[in-house]
Protein backbone atom coordinates (compact mmCIF):
# COMPACT_ATOMS: atom_id res chain seq x y z
CA UNK A 1 0.00 0.00 0.00
CA UNK A 2 1.22 3.48 -0.79
CA UNK A 3 -0.16 6.82 0.42
CA UNK A 4 0.42 9.83 -1.83
CA UNK A 5 -0.03 13.57 -1.62
CA UNK A 6 0.56 16.31 -4.16
CA UNK A 7 1.71 13.79 -6.78
CA UNK A 8 4.38 12.26 -4.56
CA UNK A 9 4.45 8.87 -2.81
CA UNK A 10 4.78 9.56 0.93
CA UNK A 11 4.20 6.32 2.90
CA UNK A 12 4.50 2.61 2.19
CA UNK A 13 3.20 -0.33 4.23
CA UNK A 14 2.82 -4.08 3.89
CA UNK A 15 2.22 -6.91 6.30
CA UNK A 16 0.88 -10.28 7.31
CA UNK A 17 -2.58 -10.78 8.90
CA UNK A 18 -2.93 -14.10 10.72
CA UNK A 19 -4.44 -16.20 13.53
CA UNK A 20 -2.00 -15.99 16.45
CA UNK A 21 -2.11 -18.89 18.92
CA UNK A 22 -5.84 -19.44 18.20
CA UNK A 23 -6.46 -16.45 20.47
CA UNK A 24 -5.77 -13.26 18.48
CA UNK A 25 -6.24 -11.74 15.06
CA UNK A 26 -2.77 -10.27 14.59
CA UNK A 27 -1.26 -8.04 11.94
CA UNK A 28 2.47 -7.66 11.42
CA UNK A 29 2.80 -4.28 9.69
CA UNK A 30 5.93 -2.76 8.17
CA UNK A 31 5.84 0.98 7.41
CA UNK A 32 8.33 3.24 5.65
CA UNK A 33 8.55 6.99 5.02
CA UNK A 34 9.13 7.45 1.29
CA UNK A 35 9.39 11.24 1.21
CA UNK A 36 11.86 12.12 4.00
CA UNK A 37 10.20 15.56 4.19
CA UNK A 38 9.66 15.78 7.96
CA UNK A 39 6.07 14.52 7.91
CA UNK A 40 5.40 11.37 9.90
CA UNK A 41 3.72 8.21 8.59
CA UNK A 42 1.70 5.43 10.21
CA UNK A 43 -0.62 2.54 9.42
CA UNK A 44 -4.21 2.35 10.60
CA UNK A 45 -6.30 -0.80 11.09
CA UNK A 46 -9.87 -2.00 11.65
CA UNK A 47 -11.02 -5.51 12.56
CA UNK A 48 -14.26 -6.59 10.79
CA UNK A 49 -15.87 -9.74 12.28
CA UNK A 50 -18.26 -12.14 10.51
CA UNK A 51 -20.81 -11.44 13.29
CA UNK A 52 -21.10 -7.88 11.95
CA UNK A 53 -19.09 -6.33 14.79
CA UNK A 54 -16.00 -4.23 14.11
CA UNK A 55 -13.22 -2.68 16.17
CA UNK A 56 -11.43 0.44 14.95
CA UNK A 57 -8.89 2.98 16.13
CA UNK A 58 -5.82 0.74 15.96
CA UNK A 59 -2.69 2.37 14.54
CA UNK A 60 1.04 1.97 14.58
CA UNK A 61 3.23 4.66 16.18
CA UNK A 62 4.07 7.55 13.86
CA UNK A 63 7.63 7.79 12.54
CA UNK A 64 9.63 9.28 9.68
CA UNK A 65 12.25 6.57 9.11
CA UNK A 66 13.29 5.87 5.52
CA UNK A 67 13.56 2.13 6.30
CA UNK A 68 10.80 -0.34 7.16
CA UNK A 69 9.72 -0.31 10.82
CA UNK A 70 7.87 -3.39 12.15
CA UNK A 71 4.87 -3.12 14.48
CA UNK A 72 2.12 -5.53 15.55
CA UNK A 73 -1.58 -4.79 16.01
CA UNK A 74 -3.93 -7.41 17.46
CA UNK A 75 -7.41 -8.04 18.82
CA UNK A 76 -8.92 -11.02 20.66
CA UNK A 77 -10.72 -13.54 18.46
CA UNK A 78 -14.47 -13.27 19.03
CA UNK A 79 -16.38 -16.42 19.98
CA UNK A 80 -19.53 -15.39 18.10
CA UNK A 81 -17.64 -15.04 14.78
CA UNK A 82 -16.01 -17.56 12.46
CA UNK A 83 -13.85 -15.17 10.42
CA UNK A 84 -12.27 -11.74 10.59
CA UNK A 85 -10.97 -9.22 8.04
CA UNK A 86 -8.11 -6.91 8.95
CA UNK A 87 -8.64 -3.69 7.00
CA UNK A 88 -5.33 -1.82 6.87
CA UNK A 89 -3.93 1.22 5.09
CA UNK A 90 -0.82 3.43 5.12
CA UNK A 91 -1.14 7.14 5.97
CA UNK A 92 0.95 10.30 6.01
CA UNK A 93 0.40 12.92 8.72
CA UNK A 94 0.42 16.28 6.93
CA UNK A 95 -0.64 18.67 9.69
CA UNK A 96 -3.40 21.22 10.01
CA UNK A 97 -5.12 22.34 7.87
CA UNK A 98 -4.25 19.52 5.44
CA UNK A 99 -5.98 16.22 6.28
CA UNK A 100 -3.94 13.01 6.49
CA UNK A 101 -3.66 11.16 3.19
CA UNK A 102 -4.05 7.38 3.20
CA UNK A 103 -3.77 4.55 0.72
CA UNK A 104 -6.73 2.39 -0.22
CA UNK A 105 -7.67 -0.30 2.33
CA UNK A 106 -6.12 -3.77 2.05
CA UNK A 107 -8.68 -6.29 3.36
CA UNK A 108 -7.01 -9.63 4.16
CA UNK A 109 -9.25 -12.19 5.88
CA UNK A 110 -9.03 -15.55 7.63
CA UNK A 111 -11.46 -18.09 9.09
CA UNK A 112 -11.04 -19.79 12.44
Amino acid sequence: MTASYDGKSRASAYGNFYNSAKAYAKNKILTKDLASDGNTIYSQMEFHWSSGAYDFGYHTPEHNHNYYVTDYLKDDLQGDSSSVAGWTHACVQLGFPVADRCSSWAQPKFSY
